[in-house]
């Protein structure tokens, strides 16, 4: 699944007393992946947590999150 935030907005711009629209689009960007560093995470349990847990608030696959002990 792959999910964009997209959001439009109409500006006008005013000459002469004349409104003319200009269109205005942000786009936000595409997480690829995930890296985080946690402490415990050296603990396999709550590696495999984390995981789960990026996963199921990103949408990212688990395969393309990685994660490593805080040093």
């Amino acid at each position: 699944m792959i999910e964009t935030d997209t959001s439009k907005e109409i500006i006008y711009q005013e000459s002469d007393g004349e409104k003319t629209p200009i269109t205005q689009s942000i786009v936000s960007p595409k997480v690829e992946g995930a890296i985080i560093t946690a402490k415990g995470a050296g603990d396999p349990t709550t590696k495999a947590n984390i995981i789960q847990a990026v996963e199921a608030v990103t949408g990212i696959s688990s395969h393309k999150i990685q994660v490593f002990p805080m040093s």
